[in-house]
């Protein structure tokens, strides 16, 4: 890999830790502030909402200023808005420093898929996708592990994402501007309804990953904990999926350079479906490689739909899949914990398994739908 994609993947890598350490960072401050729990998940999902009004203007943006230097303003603006979480305890000013910072994680997020995936060679596609998606889900660990050490009260841990953001900045800046194939005017005129149109599987997969992954997050330890495990043994269900969506993104991105790739997604689809199946058979010794092989299927279907996208489009076009896919994927995480909340209340814990199961078929008969009437 060369040396400056490197360097654009430890940014990458120390941006992602710097947010994901935010998250839990800010429901525990404003907790602290006395903020009732309901504005407290209101506040929380600002900076999805942000991302989400951002993300249709990407495209333009890298037109304009160059996509080195979009991914350079969201590093930027995120490290001063960190800092304003540090110098003010104003809730309302908070809400709005949320909206920002959800504006610049689109610039960034966006930014750095578009960098990596016009630059991978076509012949190394599928294994450097799987890396660099490897790479993003230690980010999601490391950045948890950043706030325990830092302590989560004060303006210290604030200050320390400021600094994790201020060196990933430093890193990027170091890297030079994007190679011109990146930015090549190739895909200018894909309008996003097109993109949707034409890769629709791909961006079903994506949605059923980020719908799972949000699941797994919030609701896999109250399914645990209702099936009688212990607190610990709860919290481990989520590690080991997450640790099988790393291996599964570099595994299954491996195999796709080597195997058909129609194939290698149509089987992670199929196991989307079955595996969560498996936990309603009880906490035997077999449900812990069931929870693996099912983040497996998770990080491999995710890599695959990112790398149907990078095949297909180039230039701003890629741009344009490639922040429709952020979008898609939020969108899945923002909708999965609320269906499956209700689920698990109207069945029980029967209803997270059969819930996301239900839900990977639902996906897999609408992307093989929308692959039929493409073709027609």
């Amino acid at each position: 890999m060369p040396w400056r994609i490197m360097i654009a993947v430890s940014a990458a890598f120390l941006g992602a830790g710097a947010f994901w350490m935010f998250l839990p960072l800010l429901s525990v401050a404003l907790r602290g502030e006395g903020v009732p729990d309901a504005w407290v998940g209101l506040i929380s999902g600002l900076p999805w909402a942000g991302l989400l009004a951002m993300s249709g203007f990407i495209p333009a943006i890298i037109r304009r200023i160059g996509l080195q230097r979009m991914v350079l303003c969201g590093l930027s603006a995120s490290v001063f808005i960190f800092l304003g979480f540090a110098l003010t305890r104003d809730v309302r000013i908070w809400s709005l420093l949320c909206l920002l910072l959800g504006a610049a994680l689109a610039l960034r997020w966006a930014g750095l898929d578009t960098w990596m995936n016009g630059s991978f060679p076509a012949h190394l596609r599928g294994r450097l996708t799987g890396l660099y998606e490897l790479i993003l889900s230690g980010s999601m660990a490391v950045g948890p592990g950043v706030l325990a050490a830092s302590g989560s009260t004060g303006r210290a841990p604030f200050f320390a994402a400021a600094g994790i953001t201020a060196a990933a900045t430093l890193m990027m800046s170091l890297t030079g501007r994007e190679p011109p194939q990146v930015t090549q005017p190739g895909g200018q005129a894909a309008r996003r309804r097109d993109i949707l149109r034409g890769d629709p599987a791909a961006f079903i997969g994506i949605f059923l990953v980020g719908f799972t992954e949000a699941c797994n997050l919030s609701l896999l330890p109250l399914f645990g904990l209702s099936r009688g495990l212990s607190v610990h043994l709860s919290a481990l269900l989520v590690v080991i999926v997450q640790a099988g969506v790393a291996f599964g993104a570099l595994l299954i991105g491996a195999l796709a350079d080597h195997l058909d790739r129609q194939r290698l997604h149509h089987g992670t689809v199929l196991a989307m479906i079955a595996l969560p199946l498996g936990l309603l058979l009880g906490f035997g010794r077999g449900v812990w490689p069931c929870l693996a092989l099912w983040g497996v299927a998770q990080g491999g279907l995710f890599t695959l739909g990112i790398v149907f996208l990078a095949t297909r489009h180039s230039g701003l076009g890629l741009a344009s899949a490639m922040s429709l896919s952020m979008v898609v994927y939020t969108l899945g995480g923002i909708a999965g914990p609320p269906l499956l909340g209700v689920l698990m209340s109207l069945a029980g814990p029967a209803g997270f398994s059969l819930g996301l199961a239900g839900v990977a078929l639902a996906c897999a008969l609408a992307g093989r739908s929308r692959q039929l009437i493409s073709r027609a």
